[in-house]
């Protein structure tokens, strides 16, 4: 009889400690069915780990909650798969599944190298392998271990060598299909657009149905932060509501992977819309977020605006503040300039602001009115109103931001107005930066 690792059965996670599958019943039912629900739970657990770990090493998979889960649809089945291997003996395990291939098919939308997504797989294999083994020594009598071992090391090397030439195999077939498709030849016209390569505007015009020259255009990008939120349908239905309420006349709209779009609006008059209608607007969709860039003209303008939606983007993943369902990049502008570099703003901050820079409410709060108070030009009657306090309260608040800062607020005005909105933007406080 074969050697059979039954040990894995025995495998878990702390109580309250799950973690939400990604992968489909398909993929799910049948390996709980085998192993039991507390070891699926132990091999998603893992799956999600090595995800995590995997986009830390390789930006190029995006760091979004959406597109981890992308990339947890191959490290996930990876994990499950490998356990069945070693609790059958049965080295002839699926060398891929429908979840995975879902996740190569959007590695290719977005343009993701095939050399990044085997390095990836490599790495991941260590990790894979490494838990497995750590496991084993774990929950098998030393005696058995050897044997133990040995059959682990072969259903995990036997695997990835039929997982990476699976890769291999549907990314070609992806690629293939994509760059057959129209939404293929507008997105490497995009990319052409953005990246100032563009030499024929009337052809671009014509590939992409869109009018580049004498327009004005917003751009957006939109993302969505749950798996469940990831709907080409879904995103595509928000950005044309957002650019029309904006008054776009014309729009474009270039999927970019299962969880995010890039799109655009044009009009030969000027781009409006007001923020509240606009937040209003998005506030009906759940786990999905978007951000704006400001009204540019022209070819020019194209990438410009553009290019602002996803600074603001990128800040609004970096800083733990940014919190705000839809972003206007102004709002955003000077964070994008001062916190480029995290720990020199963090130092930035401490140094100018002191013991008001503690990490608890009440400082927290001081901060939030002392902010108000520059913004407002200094009236307490104004920061009443804007925060719903009586305006004793106020005084009574500055007094005790400029105990803790060691001066006036009067002094050093800028430097302290810009160490507060850092402040609150890296610690989780605020939503966005409010205008001077």
């Amino acid at each position: 009889m074969a050697v059979q690792g039954h040990w894995v059965r025995q495998l878990r996670v702390e109580p309250g400690t799950q973690i939400v599958p990604v992968c489909s019943p398909a993929v799910l039912g049948p390996a709980i069915e085998q192993v039991g629900q507390d070891a699926v739970d132990w091999a998603v657990a893992l799956g999600h780990t090595i995800a995590v770990r995997a986009v830390e090493a390789a930006p190029e998979f995006g760091k979004g909650p959406a597109q981890i889960a992308t990339v947890r649809l191959g490290t996930e089945s990876s994990a499950i798969i490998a356990m069945l291997g070693i609790d059958s003996g049965n080295i002839d395990t699926p060398a891929i599944t429908e979840d995975t291939i879902r996740a190569i098919q959007d590695y290719v939308h977005r343009g993701i190298a095939l050399p990044t997504i085997w390095a990836s797989v490599r790495q991941g294999h260590a990790w894979l392998a490494e838990a497995y083994m750590r496991a084993c020594v774990e929950h098998v009598p030393i005696a058995e271990q050897p044997t133990q071992l040995q059959l682990a090391v072969e259903v995990l090397f036997d695997f990835v060598d039929r997982f990476t030439e699976a890769i291999g195999r549907e990314y070609g077939l992806e690629h293939e299909r994509w760059v057959m498709t129209t939404v293929a030849a507008r997105d490497e016209m995009v990319r052409t657009i953005l990246a100032g390569d563009c030499s024929d505007v009337p052809a671009a015009e014509n590939t992409l149905h869109y009018t580049l020259s004498h327009r004005s255009h917003l751009g957006v990008v939109l993302w969505a932060e749950t798996s469940r939120a990831a709907d080409d349908s879904a995103l595509h239905k928000i950005a044309i509501a957002l650019l029309h309420a904006a008054g776009a006349e014309q729009t474009l709209l270039i999927p970019y992977g299962r969880a995010s779009m890039y799109a655009w609006g044009n009009s030969t008059r000027a781009l409006t819309g007001t923020p509240e209608e606009l937040n209003s607007l998005l506030g009906k969709y759940n786990g999905v977020r978007a951000t704006l860039g400001s009204p540019q003209g022209g070819l020019t303008g194209f990438a410009v605006t553009h290019q602002e939606a996803l600074e603001a983007r990128d800040i609004s993943e970096a800083l733990p503040g940014i919190r705000a369902q839809l972003i206007d990049f102004t709002s955003l502008h000077l964070l994008t300039l001062l916190a480029q570099n995290p720990a020199k703003a963090d130092r930035f901050v401490r140094v100018q602001l002191g013991a008001l820079a503690a990490d608890e409410p009440q400082a927290a709060e001081l901060r939030k009115t002392a902010e108000a108070y520059l913004r407002l030009k200094r009236s307490p009657l104004a920061v009443a109103n804007e925060l719903f306090v009586v305006r004793n309260t106020v005084s009574y608040r500055i007094k005790r931001a400029e105990e803790l800062l060691g001066r006036s607020l009067d002094d050093r005005t800028l430097e302290t107005w810009v160490a507060l909105i850092l402040k609150d933007a890296l610690t989780g406080q605020a939503d966005e930066v409010p205008s001077p």
